[in-house]
């Protein structure tokens, strides 16, 4: 009775000690209005990138007949084409606008409806002209940094000087929108000002506008750092440890999405012109590396089903199977639970840890393909994602085999200690009734 008590005070202070470094970051991270306005864009855009994805995915099959029926359908290759263009294409474009709204809610910008065209008109003050056009890399993903900073600079600039008094006021009998319009009418001049004058003094420099310069000294640099194996290592699993405590991996990874997102367009646009694929970490091999959702929860949701006795573990396995397969770990995450379980941080971090690095060195050593950068709806189930965006599909699915059984073995001495201890506590239960 001792040794059990004991047992339980250790892990009681193993679940304080762990508790007290991760609530405090993801807490933080959670209530940042900017990281919290990025991370719901991206979610808000991403159907525009699945949508621009599979027209690619589309076009580019190269499986028996299918290009000839592609290409004998009158009008089919320019349809496709466009709405890629139009869609994951213009990613960007649609970033900029859909942040500076989100962004304007949570710092309580009452005008924010009207900034979205001003922060629209900014973004492409700041971005290259080709022949006195808009060029078509402006609303891509290469500029997709300079729409992030936009996004937010501007709704937060508005918002500044309007608080400042720097706007027209306008009687009472006047319509609220067209109120909030003319209020907002000041501090878009100053900012569209600052903002050609900005432009004006890059387009002297080699890198010939403002987007230019945040392309080549920031975006280039954040890549190399957040996509390498250390840089992203390091995010993912502090993501996956986040969610130890019961707070969500996004107000971590969030900060990744717009690297791997403007790494997939990458790749997806090499593909596509049949050149070699430049990106090994992107979208697809971060949706890879987390069967389950992050921690990789289906794992220790098929172990219950299968190895485990206690009747707890089996119940809450059967109603988080499904949910796991589509990549919605909750059910697990709360109801094992993983989470506050001492038993579980370990093999939560360390199994997504083995997972990129078993993508990471299998597509580096040449074992398998890069993935093409299609962005499939991060729902798709394990093995199918991998068929349906590597360019080595049965290279694919016997890595990600390889990936899910080696996770097992992470997660089954710590799942069957776990299974332990609630057999006991059952068993202890059926005796006292």
């Amino acid at each position: 009775m001792t040794e059990k008590v004991e047992k339980s005070s250790f892990f009681d202070k193993m679940s304080e000690k762990v508790g007290a470094v991760l609530i405090p970051i993801g807490e933080k991270l959670q209530s940042n209005n900017v990281v919290g306005a990025i991370a719901t864009t991206m979610q808000a855009t991403m159907p525009l990138l699945i949508i621009g994805s599979f027209a690619v995915m589309i076009l580019c099959i190269d499986i028996g007949p299918w290009q000839t029926w592609i290409n004998d359908v009158p009008g089919l290759v320019g349809l496709l084409g466009k709405v890629n263009a139009l869609t994951s294409g213009a990613y960007a474009l649609w970033v900029v606008m859909t942040l500076s709204y989100f962004y304007g809610n949570r710092i309580g910008l009452k005008q924010n409806l009207v900034t979205i065209p001003i922060t629209t008109g900014v973004f492409f003050i700041l971005s290259p002209l080709v022949d006195g056009n808009i060029a078509a890399s402006a609303v891509g993903t290469s500029n997709l940094i300079t729409a992030l900073l936009v996004g937010i600079l501007v709704p937060a600039c508005v918002k500044f000087l309007i608080d400042h008094n720097v706007r027209i006021k306008m009687p009472n009998s006047v319509p609220r929108f067209v109120e909030e319009s003319f209020a907002a009418l000041i501090p878009a001049i100053i900012i569209c000002i600052l903002a050609g004058v900005i432009d004006g003094v890059f387009a002297s420099t080699s890198y010939g506008s403002f987007a230019g310069f945040v392309y080549g000294m920031i975006q280039i640099p954040l890549s190399k750092i957040g996509l390498s194996y250390g840089g992203y290592m390091l995010i993912i699993c502090l993501a996956a440890a986040i969610m130890w405590p019961g707070l969500h991996s996004t107000t971590v990874e969030g900060v990744m999405n717009p690297l791997i997102i403007a790494a997939g367009a990458e790749n997806l646009a090499a593909y596509q012109a049949n050149l070699p694929i430049p990106n090994i970490i992107e979208f697809e091999f971060n949706m890879i590396c987390c069967p389950g959702g992050r921690s990789c929860l289906l794992i220790p949701c098929l172990l219950g089903l299968i190895m485990c006795k206690s009747k707890q573990i089996k119940q809450v396995s059967k109603v988080g199977l499904v949910p796991a397969l589509f990549g919605i770990g909750e059910p697990i995450l709360f109801g094992f639970p993983c989470m506050f379980n001492p038993l579980m941080i370990i093999p939560m971090v360390l199994s997504t840890a083995w997972c990129i690095t078993c993508w990471y060195v299998a597509i580096s050593v040449g074992l398998v393909g890069r993935f093409t950068g299609v962005v499939l709806p991060w729902t798709t189930p394990p093995i199918l994602n991998s068929v349906l965006s590597s360019t080595t599909p049965v290279a694919a699915v016997i890595c990600h085999i390889v990936m899910l059984l080696v996770c097992a073995l992470i997660w089954l001495p710590f799942v069957k200690a776990y299974d332990k201890q609630l057999v006991d506590k059952e068993a202890a239960a059926e005796v006292a009734k």
